[in-house]
């Protein structure tokens, strides 16, 4: 299956190894430009910015662009053997979707501590995070940006920046999918994905986790458990 061009870029930044942070320093860009092209929010990136992020990354601008070629100059051959699956630390295509979650117009959900075994399936996508987990939206109440049936991939050993979105945690044992705008004295600050909420404020000490949403997954990419 053809990648778009948003999920080739994320897979070059994802294979890379390198922070959303750094890539955007490297091509002379703010961190959020860099999360606009990775949810595919920017149409078509500039020469000079593929350029730039072909640099950034190792991989072959015109395959960037338009997914011509190898996606390295260096690609081993069939014949080559590649590096191991340890060496590279990658999970490919089989991240588990292990539940769902059902929106409310505020955008909470109840909280998603669902066992990995008891997994619905699998998305077809590649995440360096090894703990990378995919949860199945039930509802309309963050559309357009989170559509009904569309999957969120959570990739909770990433670092975020502001303007990431984040599935936030409580102590209160709610869940949310907010874009996180900072943390200082204590206290996290967490935009709606939409417009149609207020920002919200959390003291530290009543969050149990931020974790990074790494992408929103169409339907398509969804492996039913057999």
């Amino acid at each position: 299956m053809d990648m778009q061009q948003n999920e080739r870029i994320s897979r070059a930044i994802q294979l890379s190894g390198k922070r959303k942070r750094e890539i955007a320093d490297e091509c002379g860009v703010a961190p959020s430009a860099i999360t606009q092209w990775i949810n595919g929010e920017t149409k078509a990136l500039k020469a000079e910015s593929v350029f730039a992020l072909a640099k950034a990354t190792g991989f072959r601008a015109e395959w960037l662009a338009n997914g011509t070629g190898p996606e390295r100059e260096d690609e081993p051959s069939a014949a080559s053997p590649g590096p191991s699956s340890d060496s590279m630390q990658v999970r490919t295509g089989s991240v588990p979707v292990v539940g769902k979650a059902m929106l409310s117009p505020e955008g909470y959900f109840e909280d998603v501590g669902y066992p990995v075994e008891c997994n619905m399936g699998f998305l077809n996508i590649d995440s360096s995070d090894l703990e990378a987990y995919g949860l199945m939206v039930v509802g309309n109440s963050m559309n357009p940006r989170i559509k009904n049936n569309e999957f969120v991939l959570v990739e909770p050993s990433k670092d975020y920046v502001a303007g990431d979105e984040v599935l936030v945690k409580t102590t209160k044992g709610r869940a949310m999918i907010k874009e996180f705008i900072y943390y200082r004295d204590g206290q996290y600050r967490f935009d709606s994905v939409n417009t149609d909420c207020e920002p919200i404020f959390i003291r530290e000490d009543e969050v149990v986790a931020v974790q990074y949403v790494g992408a929103i997954v169409k339907s398509s990419r969804f492996i039913p458990a057999t």
